[in-house]
């Protein structure tokens, strides 16, 4: 167990019930510690001065919606009595209201909350960034580089015993970028050596490359947007163009759920024939966005114009659209899933 990040979740546990007491004079305290595979990292109470509730709590550092929506998905089905509770060094005005959204209760370690139970409405906002919360580990895998290798590692798992010019290569990184990525890995006990090195704990480095993907990767990835004949561009062979389908057009034809309204296409090269055929315009606000692939290693041959489904997740969780997060779900449920390692 990484127990740098077991001290900072106690961390972040005691000082937003100190926050929570400060802010509304509501009392808070862990009833019990989970150990994984269980949901959620503490079950806790909160008291009021007539009744006392319990709340599965789950610690997360929230940098963008995706991350909000993952917590949501995790503590989805809880026992009766029991609800769910997003703990967190800080979140964003923005992302308070995204919270309530999603009817998603939350805390903070600087007092802002929300917390939804019945007989209990708190709504708490607005509070600064206290200077605790700005004390966050850095760690190699979460890099540009760092998410890309990472990427490969969660998509190709048997790259973990291959050459670091190998993992380069499948990764499209510098050779010389993969060694401190290996041993950030390795340190925190994703990569280790058994009978053969192997990844592990899968599923919570899958939470984490999910919840940074939007920040930490995916901008340096986009092209431009466009707007599409959308007849046209359903009707193209991307893999004949050297480009994928991403998103919304990857998990519908993945799982059968969800009409795709917006279009997300992975590239390799300039795409100027996909452009022609599709009547693609610029266009700020148009229904097709355009990404630059970043992986080297060989598509699925069953879904040869497909992006890798962790890649399609990580789309559809940094949206804001509630039918993208089902449609998740159902991405994770059937493919994700069933590969973690513990």
């Amino acid at each position: 167990m990484d127990k740098h990040h077991t001290h900072r979740e106690e961390t972040v546990l005691e000082e937003a019930f100190a926050a929570l007491r400060r802010t509304t004079g509501i009392e808070a305290q862990i009833i019990k510690r989970c150990d994984p595979p269980a949901a959620g990292d503490a079950l806790i109470e909160i008291k009021t001065t007539t009744k006392k509730y319990k709340f599965l709590a789950e610690v997360k550092t929230v940098r963008h919606f995706a991350t909000i929506g993952l917590v949501k998905e995790q503590l989805a089905h809880l026992d009766r009595g029991v609800y769910p509770l997003l703990v967190a060094p800080y979140i964003t005005r923005a992302l308070t209201e995204h919270c309530r959204a999603l009817h998603l209760p939350f805390l903070d370690m600087a007092g802002n909350a929300y917390l939804d139970a019945p007989g209990l409405t708190i709504y708490v906002t607005g509070e600064p960034r206290p200077d605790i919360a700005r004390d966050e580990p850095r760690y190699r895998a979460y890099t540009t580089v760092g998410m890309k290798v990472v990427f490969a590692l969660l998509c190709r798992p048997e790259l973990a015993e291959a050459t670091r010019r190998n993992l380069a290569a499948a990764a499209q990184v510098a050779l010389g970028t993969v060694g401190p990525v290996i041993e950030d890995l390795e340190n925190r006990g994703y990569l280790v050596q058994r009978d053969k090195k192997i990844l592990t704990k899968t599923k919570k480095l899958t939470e984490e490359w999910v919840a940074r993907f939007p920040d930490a990767l995916r901008p340096k990835l986009f092209k431009n947007r466009y707007q599409a004949d959308t007849d046209r561009l359903l009707a193209l062979n991307l893999h004949a163009q050297h480009a994928f389908w991403g998103a919304e057009v990857a998990a519908q034809r993945l799982t059968g759920y969800l009409k795709p309204e917006q279009f997300t296409i992975y590239l390799r090269g300039d795409g100027k024939p996909l452009f022609n055929q599709a009547r693609m315009r610029l266009d700020p606000k148009g229904n097709t966005e355009v990404l630059q692939a970043f992986w080297g290693f060989p598509e699925d041959p069953n879904h040869p114009d497909l992006v890798p489904p962790l890649l399609a997740y990580a789309d559809l969780m940094a949206t804001q659209d509630g039918r993208n997060l089902e449609t998740a779900r159902l991405l994770y449920e059937q493919f994700l899933e069933p590969t973690h390692r513990p």
